[in-house]
């Protein structure tokens, strides 16, 4: 496992925006979750219409793990094929798709373990894996998070500033990832209109 940030091989760049409202929500039940002596995790979720090659991609929904696998958090993590078969049903029936995940470590390391890095929620490249410290218990913005970005089968890790501008906590930025996703479905329905009409 690298640290390709620090190599500066990989340049950095925005791959995911979340609205303070959802990011506040999601700390929070991270939080809630761990009760201060467990880990706890969600997967971050966004509307499968945006194309997943335009970056950032926007987090407008949250699936915490134990929603879906009420058995998985034992102190650590143990998700099951039951909760990704979940994932996938909510997925299908709200139309989203998974962008990146989270999920909290005991103390103040955000590094990736050899168990995280090896096997990771999605194992597949552009997912951002994201670690908060103390089992998000006083996490309120991005700087303390651990930002891990899968890059051709490894992982680029981002700390501090850099994890900031991997993950920006914006409505500005959400508002204009959601205006330009309303305006291209707006068109793609004209253009059905028109071609039907023809």
């Amino acid at each position: 496992m690298r640290d390709v940030a620090s190599e500066r091989v990989c340049p950095v760049t925005a791959r995911l925006t979340i609205a303070p409202d959802l990011f506040d929500v999601l700390l929070a039940g991270l939080a809630e979750r761990g009760q201060g002596h467990r880990e706890s995790g969600a997967f971050l979720l966004t509307d499968r219409a945006h194309p997943e090659e335009e970056l950032p991609q926007p987090v407008t929904a949250i699936a915490f793990y134990d929603d879906l696998d009420p058995d998985c958090l034992t102190g650590r993590i143990d998700f099951h094929a039951a909760g990704y078969t979940r994932l996938q049903d909510l997925c299908r029936r709200d139309g989203l798709r998974v962008v990146g995940d989270i999920h909290t470590h005991p103390a103040h390391r955000v590094q990736q373990s050899r168990i995280d890095a090896a096997h990771p929620m999605v194992a597949r490249d552009g997912h951002v894996a994201l670690i908060a410290p103390h089992f998000a218990a006083g996490v309120t913005d991005v700087s303390p998070l651990g930002v891990h970005l899968r890059v051709n089968g490894d992982w680029a890790s981002f700390y501090g500033e850099q994890a900031g501008e991997l993950l920006l906590v914006s409505e500005r930025h959400l508002a204009a990832e959601l205006r330009s996703w309303w305006h291209r479905l707006l068109s793609r329905f004209r253009r059905r209109q028109l071609q039907e009409r023809r």
